[in-house]
């Protein structure tokens, strides 16, 4: 992807929201970098960023990853009011983590108002049978009374990660709001301008 052009109206902020430790660094190491991180330390924020094709043409995606902690509500808040589109993580072997999506999706919305809000719903750890909490009918069925994409993915084999981000960029695509054309001409402008216009 290489010596790709893009214009500014392309690029895509898109911010991981969830729970402490369900994944979130993993999964954007792994789609950004190509690497599975063994250890993540927490911090405020992580910035990646990637060329990806959808639909045929080029999007730059600008990734933050978010710590957890609720201590920082405010940089969250702010990243929700303006950012472009979310990826809301869960991990499937941890019940709290899941309960703690559905507060952090009416947050979303009282901040950005009642348009619909770009986002795809995560199920981290998929790989993790013998300790799963969340069962995958429990994560879709969430995902369509939002009216949202959901996966489940595994970070540490890149199981569907690549997905997850050509689903928010299509999202965003979808919900965003139309462009304005700017009015044709008319097709006999001529006949319309002043007289004096010819005058030689």
């Amino acid at each position: 992807m290489e010596g790709i052009r893009l214009p500014s109206s392309l690029g895509y902020r898109v911010v991981l929201l969830g729970s402490v430790a369900v994944g979130k660094t993993a999964l954007a190491t792994q789609f950004a970098c190509g690497s599975f991180p063994e250890q993540c330390e927490p911090s405020v924020e992580e910035l990646f960023s990637k060329v990806i094709e959808v639909n045929a043409a080029p999007a730059l995606l600008e990734i933050v990853d978010t710590v957890g902690a609720e201590h920082l509500v405010t940089l969250k808040d702010l990243y929700i009011k303006n950012s472009d589109g979310f990826v809301v993580l869960y991990s499937v072997c941890s019940e709290a983590s899941f309960e703690a999506v559905r507060p952090l999706r009416e947050r979303m919305g009282r901040l950005r108002g009642p348009k619909a809000v770009p986002l795809v719903l995560v199920g981290t750890k998929a790989d993790l049978d013998a300790e799963r909490q969340v069962l995958t009918a429990r994560g879709r069925a969430l995902a369509r009374e939002w009216r949202c994409p959901f996966l489940e993915v595994t970070a540490k084999s890149k199981l569907m990660v690549d997905q997850v981000f050509t689903q928010v960029v299509r999202e965003m695509e979808a919900l965003a709001p139309p462009e304005e054309e700017a009015p044709a001409p008319p097709t006999n402008a001529q006949d319309t301008w002043p007289s004096e216009r010819f005058i030689g």
